[in-house]
């Protein structure tokens, strides 16, 4: 049995190339998901969060790709955190974090800058439900009635809207 060592680790900065959409769909074609893993999640809530409305507090959720590991042998993982912030008049009340382990196999394999985009566009899809699940969990059993989070999605897949994929970095917020 051989072990395959990852081709290269790392997480480019959007925008180092042009997206080619043919190569990106043509990925994405190719691409089934192997799991997705919680790693590691974080609740933490202050007190005074009870004595105000969930309604009234302003609330992000930003995502980061700590890692993309693309193998020879087709196989993409990626380390990705989903992080929820709430405050109340500037002061945080309220904060959640998952961190994620997504895998999938691309047959015959990609670039290590397609599969960072992948991750980013599709893994990113693909994670969020299950963070929103541990969302609402930890909230419910904290004893607070917040809100379900919102539905995210992006643009949708096509060649002409392939060519504009890189994220803008900013995060949700509702």
């Amino acid at each position: 049995m051989s072990v395959l060592m990852p081709h290269k680790k790392s997480v480019s900065k959007p925008g180092e190339r042009e997206v080619d959409a043919k190569i990106y769909n043509d990925v994405v074609a190719r691409t089934r998901i192997r799991g997705i893993r919680l790693l590691e999640s974080h609740f933490d809530m202050k007190p005074e969060a009870i004595l105000h409305d969930p309604a009234d507090w302003q609330k992000g959720i930003g995502f980061e790709i700590s890692e993309v590991v693309v193998t020879e042998s087709g196989m993409l993982y990626g380390i990705a955190t989903f992080d929820l912030v709430c405050k109340q008049s500037r002061r945080h009340v309220l904060r959640s974090k998952g961190r994620y382990l997504i895998h999938y196999q691309v047959d015959g394999g990609c670039s290590q800058q397609d599969g960072e985009l992948f991750i980013g566009r599709v893994g990113r899809l693909a994670i969020y439900p299950y963070f929103r699940s541990l969302v609402a969990s930890l909230v419910s059993e904290a004893g607070i009635t917040f809100p379900p989070l919102p539905v995210y999605s992006l643009a949708p897949r096509s060649l002409a809207s392939a060519s504009n994929l890189f994220d803008n970095g900013k995060e949700l917020t509702w």
